[in-house]
């Protein structure tokens, strides 16, 4: 029992810790991280369920990645990122790849586990009314711009041409 016990902490500590690494500093920096343990953060702005398996994009900070996760990990995300919706914040450990050999080169992060740690929620954007009235201006300039074009070949069509001699 205990050559068990102490064997399963041997492998515990061979095995590479998960370090805390922003997605700027993945991107900024690929070699340092490629094929290691890392763990992730960021607004889910994509899911893309394939079986088994799902795709998650995750949003953070200006830069996105794409995380492939179990299909059942994907599920419990409620709310994907949008103009109208704030998208869920996940959580997780994976492995980082550059260049990802399952995924024809694509730059991923194949996730060991990964959790929803906030929900996301709609996003209330009321409309600027300056913004609606300099439109509705615009478009009564437009009709009456196009009226005058109208009227104006309408009279270049009554004028008899000059004569040719």
């Amino acid at each position: 029992m205990k050559r068990a016990l102490a064997l399963i902490l041997l492998l515990l500590l061979l095995v590479p810790t998960a370090r805390a690494e922003t997605l700027k500093e993945l991107i900024d920096d690929p070699m340092a991280f490629d094929g290691k343990q890392v763990s992730f953060r960021g607004e889910v702005i994509g899911v893309m369920v394939r079986g088994e398996q799902a795709w998650i994009n995750i949003f953070d900070n200006g830069l996105a990645i794409g995380i492939w996760c179990r299909a059942e990990e994907a599920r419990e995300i409620s709310y994907i990122g949008d103009y109208t919706h704030q998208g869920d914040i996940v959580a997780g450990v994976g492995i980082y790849h550059l260049a990802c050999p399952e995924h024809g080169g694509d730059t991923d992060i194949h996730a060991l586990s990964l959790s929803v740690v906030e929900k996301g929620h709609t996003v209330e954007r009321p409309p600027d009314m300056l913004l609606v009235l300099l439109s509705l201006v615009i478009a009564l300039a437009a009709v009456i711009l196009s009226y005058y074009l109208w009227h104006i070949r309408k009279e270049m069509g009554k004028r008899t041409p000059w004569p040719f001699y």
